[in-house]
């Protein structure tokens, strides 16, 4: 069950008003007695209430009193409050919370008790509720106290629940969801002509092959006693295949911890590959006299993975160079707390590029990530945050590699980044561990470390990995390859080049950088120098560069007012700069044409403008309204230049090969902007509450060419759905994503919308005012405002049952005094260390009144309880409601008599507070027993 809306969230932390006595002291001592947001009658009803995943931080001003590594948007400290009820039928299962993630230390709390503790926000955790759960009517209470002034990168992290929470309800006996692992492993080869059986090796034969795949896992039972198991085991192919292997197997399994494992043969699967992305489904299926009681669906894919020292990179027995980017999570708009499917978007944005490899820098990624690079064929270096050998370490290791470990796109799990221990002795014991969990843990997978010095010290990790990372350093290849002759290498983090999309002028003073591929970092090359020195290498793996899309924080080569970086061959929106298209060419096989800059410089007629290709083609030619400027030899890791005098008009670029042309690159001088026009990514999305569509704002002429350097305020609108976010891909911009208001950035910007419940059409809108001055500066003089629209289909789709929040606030911390046989004052003073004469007393439906009368007429008992008073429940002013009370009562609240009644049999009762009662309040209630028992028969609420 998703636990993701109703949350109630508070930034900063709180001020309780503790007395430092002895009553307190004490009663704070307890379990379950945490203070403040953890316990069920705190008043967070001026609270925001927030959806999650949710990201406080990207909705907070930019400030340059704020850090620049983490994009100068601040962190700070916040609680997050959910009360929900769970279902009498729940008592005798086992109740867990799952967390995916939490940037970046957090406290969990569950009914008033310290639950769990995380010390990384990139690694999911699990919280076990079943002791201190409550079923029936009282509502649990679930807070969150997230302290993300702490932190783990120099990077923009984001602060926050910022991504989902699950509840999972189990058998006592069930499986260790993280604990199973398929291992499918090419085993044999069968020549059917000859019928002889060979080993595998790199040479691949026509005939028939065969994989031996061994499945694992672990079952847990917490029951009183052994239980004879049916585990079953079916092995699906892609899509909605047919099953192609079932297993069933009967075992013993007693309390506590039982491993199972199996192994069969699978002949000729469908291979996975970056082009044929085949992923096979797996369901583990616990079932108990007849009963299933537990079932896991995880994949997995048929596949080889190796390191050739001299040849580099093998998949399926053949060499592959890897194409890869390096990337953070955060979302233009979003932060980090992005949607399922924008995983999908991203990777389908590298691999229109030519990538074929993703770095997870730096630190464990989304589920949804891994997912789509299962489904979409691009190959994962996994990468663990914390280089940590400790318990804590390992243990953040091992959920990483448990949970996609099964997943045929992670081919390698880094264990660091540039650490200073990497060439030390420390660093290799260290490694050493690291790595020995992995192949533990994962026998298919490489292990590597991204090292950006210590390579050839005397001690360092390198001998402990199996695939060295370097970044950077692109002169050392040779040297280290000489040294480490038995040591395969990739370049785990290369080129650092900067640009903007669409700017061709470098400003240092505006903080412009033109996108000619010229601007490379001191430690870094451009995309160029990379690639050829990684080319012309075979036992160079290939390199992942530094990075595939711009991100918040890390503002180099600038500070303040620039916000988010300049490496991405994408900005931090998705849109491609030229340096996508220079990759291209690099990476694809097939012609690629392009050519910059755009040609909309009005005004600046007979200056003269660089012009660059970006092409694969053996030769290629520039025309300038069809006026030729030459045609030149290429080199693809050079590219030809020609310097021309601007005039309007039309610039092609048409690459040849053999002679023949094989690709050709317009750009053309544009009119004045005459329309917006509005670009869903997808023409449906679903309805599934966790999936967005990223929309494309787009300004255009009269003929529909985008305007590539128009920059213009848009309104934006969504009916049956809400903004999320929304940015444009300028790094010195410091709009706010949420705001509706968002500027148009060299033609075009972002907005993420997601529909409402239970629509079937969302409608998106962008529309621009023009006043005096912009009509001048945009050339709209004949229009007052422009406007474009578009409408996404919303697919009905299967959701996750979601875990309604509760509004009311329970008084469950009660206590009762002795009984009595003439009637008490029932404000007497309790005295401070009287731990004895009061009890504590658990007030709900289940527990009923105390049976401490004696079913005696006329005796008293006083009930007592120190709370808090929300100022609003819905908007209104609290009522104290008593769902059964019996006896002849008395009610006081903070002294003073607010009500009397008398029941012979449990009846409800309310009472309406006043302005004066809100905030700590002390509630008595004197009962007389009328019959055989009074009292507090069910729980007392504000609502």
């Amino acid at each position: 069950m998703l636990l993701d809306s109703g949350w109630k969230f508070h930034l900063g932390e709180l001020e309780l008003e503790t007395s430092k006595n002895h009553t307190e002291i004490y009663a704070l001592s307890k379990a379950g007695s945490c203070p403040g947001a953890p316990q069920g009658d705190y008043d967070a009803s001026e609270w925001e209430e927030v959806q999650l995943p949710h990201d406080w931080s990207v909705r907070q001003p930019f400030s340059d009193e704020n850090v620049a590594d983490w994009g100068y948007k601040p962190r700070g400290k916040a609680w997050y409050r959910k009360a929900f009820t769970l279902p009498e039928e729940y008592k005798d299962k086992k109740l867990v919370i799952s967390f995916e993630g939490v940037a970046t230390h957090c406290t969990v709390y569950f009914n008033g008790l310290a639950v769990a503790r995380s010390f990384s926000g990139y690694v999911p955790f699990d919280v076990d509720i079943t002791d201190m759960a409550l079923f029936g009517e009282v509502p649990n209470v679930l807070a969150v106290f997230v302290d993300a002034d702490a932190w783990e990168g120099w990077w923009y992290e984001g602060a926050g629940i910022y991504r989902h929470v699950w509840l999972n309800i189990l058998n006592p006996l069930h499986l260790d969801k993280d604990s199973v692992m398929v291992c499918p492993k090419e085993s044999i080869w069968l020549d059917e002509s000859t019928g002889a059986l060979t080993g595998t090796s790199s040479y691949r034969p026509l005939d028939t092959n065969v994989w031996n795949v061994k499945v694992s896992m672990e079952l847990v039972n917490e029951g009183d006693q052994e239980q004879q198991v049916t585990v079953q085991l079916v092995l699906a192919e892609p899509g909605a295949g047919k099953a192609i292997r079932y297993i069933e197997e009967t075992i013993h399994c007693p309390v506590g911890k039982e491993e199972f494992s199996t192994e069969f043969m699978v002949k000729n699967p469908l291979l996975w590959d970056i082009d044929t992305p085949n992923v096979y489904s797996v369901e583990v299926v616990v079932m108990v006299e007849g009963e299933r009681i537990d079932s896991i669906h995880t994949v997995c894919g048929f596949r080889t993975v190796e390191m050739d020292l001299e040849q580099g990179f093998f998949l399926n027995h053949r060499p592959l160079k890897l194409f890869g980017t390096c990337n953070h999570q955060d979302f233009g708009g979003l932060g980090v707390a992005v949607p399922d499917n924008l995983w999908e978007y991203r990777i389908e944005k590298l691999k229109e590029m030519g990538s074929n490899a993703y770095r997870c820098a730096h630190g464990m990624p989304a589920d949804a990530l891994i997912d789509a690079c299962d489904s979409m064929g691009m190959l994962v270096m996994d990468e663990n945050r914390n280089f940590d050998s400790s318990v804590e370490g390992l243990k953040q290791l091992e959920m990483l590699v448990k949970r996609h470990r099964n997943h045929p796109s992670v081919i390698m799990f880094s264990i660091f980044n540039e650490e200073p221990l990497q060439g030390t002795l420390q660093g290799r014991r260290m490694a050493k561990r690291m790595c020995r969990l992995i192949h533990q843990l994962a026998p298919n997978s490489l292990t590597t470390g991204a090292m950006h010095g210590g390579i050839l010290a005397e001690d360092n990790a390198v001998s402990e990995v199996d695939v060295c990372g370097i970044n950077y350093q692109i002169d050392g290849y040779d040297s280290f390859h000489k040294k480490y002759p038995d040591i395969p290498m990739v370049g785990t983090e290369t080129t650092s080049t900067f640009g903007i999309r669409g700017c061709y002028k470098t400003d240092k003073e505006t903080h412009q950088i033109a996108s000619y591929d010229n601007d490379s970092s001191d430690w870094g090359n451009n995309v160029r120098e990379t690639w050829k020195a990684v080319m012309e290498r075979d036992f160079v793996a290939g390199a992942f560069m530094w990075t595939g899309f711009d991100y918040l924080g890390e503002p180099t080569p600038h500070v303040w007012p620039t916000v988010s970086s300049f490496f991405g061959m994408l900005d931090i929106c998705g849109f491609p700069k030229d340096g996508f298209y220079l990759a291209q060419a690099i990476f694809s096989e097939i012609p690629v044409c392009h050519v910059l800059p755009h040609w909309n410089f009005q005004g600046q007629e007979g200056t003269v403008l660089r012009v660059m290709s970006h092409t694969n083609c053996e030769e290629a030619e520039l025309f300038v309204n069809e006026r030729s400027m030459g045609r030149k030899k290429v080199n693809l890791y050079q590219q030809v230049t020609w310097d021309v005098a601007y005039e309007s008009g039309k610039i092609e670029l048409v690459g040849y090969n053999n002679g023949e042309e094989a690709a050709r690159a317009v750009r053309e001088t544009t009119g004045v902007v005459r329309e917006i026009q509005v670009i869903p990514w997808k023409s449906a999305v679903k309805g599934n509450g966790r999936d967005a569509m990223p929309v494309i704002i787009k300004a255009v002429d009269a003929e529909g060419r985008e305007v590539p350097d128009a920059c213009f305020m848009v309104d934006i609108s969504i009916k049956g759905g809400r903004l999320l976010g929304a940015c444009n891909g300028d790094p010195n911009c410091h709009e706010e994503f949420l705001s509706t208001h968002r500027s148009i950035f060299h033609g075009r910007c972002l907005a993420i919308v997601m529909p409402d419940q239970n629509v079937s059409i969302m409608e998106i809108s962008a529309k621009a005012d023009f006043d005096v001055g912009n009509k001048t500066v945009l050339g709209v003089s004949s229009v007052d405002s422009i406007c474009g629209r578009a409408s996404v289909v919303v697919e009905p789709a299967a959701k996750a049952e979601p875990v309604p929040s509760v509004t009311e606030y329970c008084l469950a911390r009660w206590k009762i005094s002795k009984v009595f046989e003439d009637k008490p004052d029932a404000l007497m003073k309790i005295e401070d260390f009287d731990m004895n004469s009061w009890q504590d007393i658990s007030v709900s439906r289940e527990n009923g009144s105390p049976d401490v009368f004696e079913e005696k007429q006329g005796r008293y008992l006083i009930y007592h309880v120190q709370t808090q008073i929300p100022k609003r429940i819905n908007g209104h002013l609290p009522i104290l409601y008593f769902h059964a009370i019996w006896g002849e009562c008395e009610i006081y609240v903070n002294g003073e008599k607010r009500g009397e009644c008398s029941y012979e049999w449990p009846c409800s009762y309310s009472i309406p507070l006043q302005e004066k009662e809100i905030g700590i309040a002390e509630i008595r209630i004197l009962v007389k027993s009328l019959n055989i028992n009074a009292g507090l028969d069910s729980m007392v609420v504000l609502r």
